[in-house]
């Protein structure tokens, strides 16, 4: 009972220190890559003009966290790549499925089409 209000005291200290994302002492440079690279395969896609909104964040995002690692702020710079990577990810699977919808109704055109029965 003694060193009860030690162990809570110490538990207390744990649980309040800041996660590892938070601290100076990771490397964003690999992740500040990663999302430009993720942003290049979304733009190829064509992510500029049928997800824009998604593109948009994922850029902002990108020069936060070349911002934060200019100022020496690596965890936040790090955070921010992987929103980077995320929003980038994500305009991508939206052109892809913008464009394969497209596809889809091009297809259910050209079927329509068809005479009935399959005759030519």
């Amino acid at each position: 009972m003694r060193y009860t209000g030690w162990m809570v005291g110490a538990l207390l200290m744990v649980a309040c220190t800041p996660g590892r994302a938070y601290m100076n002492d990771v490397n964003s440079t690999p992740t500040i890559a990663e999302a430009e690279r993720l942003i290049a395969d979304a733009q190829q896609a064509g992510a500029d003009s049928l997800a824009s909104e998604a593109i948009t964040a994922a850029r902002q995002a990108l020069e936060a966290a070349r911002g934060f690692e200019q100022r020496a702020e690596r965890g936040r710079a790090h955070l921010e790549a992987l929103r980077a990577q995320a929003e980038a990810r994500y305009a991508r699977a939206a052109a892809e499925r913008d464009l394969a919808q497209r596809e889809e109704t091009r297809a259910r055109a050209a079927l329509a089409a068809l005479p009935p029965g399959g005759e030519r």
